[in-house]
């Protein structure tokens, strides 16, 4: 059972101060500009550090970047068809090391977006800006401390992954159909994803994404079934890093 709150707080982080370190994980109401978000702020995956988890029933984030502290990591989960949920830390490839990850909300400025507009909004994270490349780059990220990389054929940036959150239940393009990419680039942040240990709940996990890891514009439509057992993915979701704050009472 995941407990619900009702708070007046902006972030996962504010809640865990203004309760003095006594914030339990659960599923939260954050008072922010716009409409109130809905998130689920996990406490226990990390000791120091909350994770934050946005609600798929979102329809505007007035600033996104607001809803954590870190932008060198972030960690993708996942759910597999028999129910474990598995995760996997993301940064930057070693070559562009310093340069902070992209995560913007139904936009994607610096960097290509979603083929599959009409399952807006989405939710996008980005590697290797538009700006930083060029013919024969390497692009990519790491996924648990490794780097998986490609290069690309043009200029075009394809270093991103988009949470389609797809409000009106809108359908793939046809030209989605049958996209697939079966390398280590593509699949490593399932094939090296750990056990959770720590669930958060199912509805906090997206059906629909595009990932674009892959030179001359490999991708995938949120569609792909991965061997050695795992089979398909039935969900992802994206968890947006904050460290805490030691708090002292008294």
């Amino acid at each position: 059972m995941f407990r619900v709150f009702v708070c007046l707080s902006g972030s996962c982080l504010g809640i865990y101060t203004i309760s003095g370190g006594t914030a339990v994980s659960g599923v939260y109401t954050l008072d922010v500009a716009g409409p109130d978000v809905v998130v689920y702020c996990d406490f226990d995956s990390a000791p120091g550090c909350v994770f934050t988890y946005i609600s798929p029933s979102t329809t505007s984030i007035a600033d996104i970047s607001s809803l954590y502290t870190e932008n060198d990591i972030v960690v993708l989960r996942h759910l597999r068809q028999n129910g474990e949920q598995y995760t996997a830390d993301v940064e930057q490839i070693t070559a562009f090391d310093g340069v902070p990850l992209s995560v913007q909300f139904n936009a994607n400025t610096g960097y290509n977006g979603p083929i599959n507009t009409q399952m807006n909004p989405f939710i996008h994270l980005g590697m290797v800006p538009a700006a930083s490349v060029a013919n024969g780059v390497t692009q990519g990220w790491s996924i648990q401390g490794t780097d998986y990389t490609f290069t690309n054929c043009d200029v075009n940036p394809s270093s991103y992954f988009v949470f389609l959150l797809n409000g009106n239940n809108e359908p793939y393009t046809t030209s989605a159909t049958g996209d697939v990419l079966n390398d280590d680039v593509g699949s490593a942040w399932v094939t090296q994803a750990i056990n959770a240990g720590v669930d958060i709940p199912g509805n906090f996990f997206v059906e629909d994404y595009e990932l674009h890891f892959g030179g001359c514009g490999a991708r995938l439509y949120g569609t792909y079934e991965f061997g050695d057992g795992i089979g398909r993915v039935r969900g992802v979701a994206l968890g947006l890093k904050s460290d805490l704050p030691v708090v002292r009472n008294g």
